[in-house]
């Protein structure tokens, strides 16, 4: 297989960042009596703020306005990754192994301004080539869009290249657009995680898959892929 590109959703697969998001949530919804279950979590993992934000607003019935919902859990999102924000464990090894020779993409759900600010706020960079948020596409996950729309943007085929997600939701989207996709399980069990072509419960494993896909093929990216196994 001929990999020209290798694209990563954030939440879950750069930065660990579920917690936080449940932290700040929850401290804006005890402010209307809501106790958010961890079916509606988990149903959510992956999608965007607009669609969080407008389905527990019609289940509790919240009287406020959507924006002012959504500003007000930026606020307190804000809180928590300026103080606990912090990259997956082993993410940035096996970036740095990578991106001299794979073009590289971040797909995301969260909203450019979210992303913008952890970027501009946070210890977190960005090390991608192309970036979709939320804003640049009709249709979020679990719709093939995202992926779709990246693709388009480096100037490949959806058959080049490989994305690692770790939400079901972000599952659906990069194989229905026909990418091969690698589940990281950092936010869901390697069980639930079957629609990946392969499951990987760390980088380590991640790397194997795709030093598995370029077998045989003697160059740099392999040797470097080589170090993060062995070591």
């Amino acid at each position: 297989m001929e990999i020209k590109a290798i694209i990563f959703d954030f939440d879950g697969v750069v930065v660990d960042t579920e917690p936080l998001y449940e932290n700040a949530e929850n401290r804006l919804f005890r402010e209307y009596g809501v106790v958010v279950g961890e079916e509606d979590w988990r149903r959510f993992k992956g999608l965007s703020e607009e669609a969080f934000y407008q389905y527990i607003r019609d289940k509790f019935k919240i009287e406020v306005p959507l924006q002012e919902l959504k500003k007000r859990g930026r606020e307190y999102l804000k809180e928590e990754f300026r103080k606990n924000i912090r990259y997956v464990d082993g993410f940035l090894e096996f970036f740095r192994a990578i991106h001299d020779s794979y073009i590289t993409a971040l797909v995301t759900s969260a909203s450019e301004e979210i992303l913008t600010w952890i970027f501009n706020n946070t210890k977190i960079e960005n090390r991608f080539d192309f970036v979709v948020t939320s804003q640049d596409v009709s249709n979020s996950k679990p719709h093939p869009e995202p992926y779709l729309k990246a693709c388009q943007l480096m100037g490949i085929k959806p058959s080049e290249a490989v994305v690692i997600e770790d939400s079901i939701n972000g599952i659906k989207s990069s194989t229905g657009a026909g990418i091969l996709t690698i589940g990281l399980a950092t936010t869901f069990s390697p069980e639930e995680l079957t629609g990946a072509d392969f499951v990987a419960k760390d980088y380590t494993e991640v790397t194997s898959i795709i030093k598995g896909l370029i077998k045989g093929r003697d160059n740099v990216e392999s040797k470097k892929l080589d170090e993060i196994v062995e070591n």
